[in-house]
């Protein structure tokens, strides 16, 4: 989803601007980190908003990381061909392991300082209590219903 979002309002836009000013081989890696950036401050917002907590601005961080080396592998692939990049054995579980602790470090304690998981919890209970209440309408209706009948 957030895919489908950004590419048309960032990252198309701020690619169309830094191939103005740069070659089209190197314009995705200023649009790629404005994407992030805008990620970042969009995130940032959403956290507010959940928890009503002042910022801390490790979200962004997070976001901003994760930008600075999304961009930094684009680079790396622009310039290094061939026999000299890495191979997807050793750079599929670095890329993992990369998200896995800066995830851990970064963004999952923003959802436990916003109380995310009390807040979830929460709602599961109460859609829980009322899809009870549904049932046991629908069940009280039902025999209702039958009685009527006969």
């Amino acid at each position: 989803m957030a895919s489908n979002i950004l590419r048309p309002t960032v990252y198309e836009p701020a690619l169309w601007a830094s191939s103005r000013v740069m070659s089209r081989k190197w314009a995705p890696i200023p649009a790629i980190f404005g994407t992030f950036v805008v990620s970042a401050l969009m995130h940032e917002l959403m956290f507010y908003y959940l928890g009503r907590v002042r910022p801390t601005w490790e979200i962004t961080e997070f976001f901003l990381l994760h930008g600075g080396c999304l961009a930094a592998e684009v680079l790396l692939k622009k310039i290094l061909t061939g026999s000299r990049r890495l191979p997807r054995l050793i750079s599929g579980p670095l890329t993992v392991a990369f998200v896995m602790a800066t995830r851990f470090w970064l963004f999952f304690p923003q959802l436990l300082r916003c109380k995310a998981d009390v807040l979830a919890l929460e709602e599961y209970a109460a859609v829980g209590g009322f899809l009870k209440d549904v049932v046991g309408m629908a069940f009280t209706a039902s025999k209702a219903f039958n009685k009527t009948r006969g």
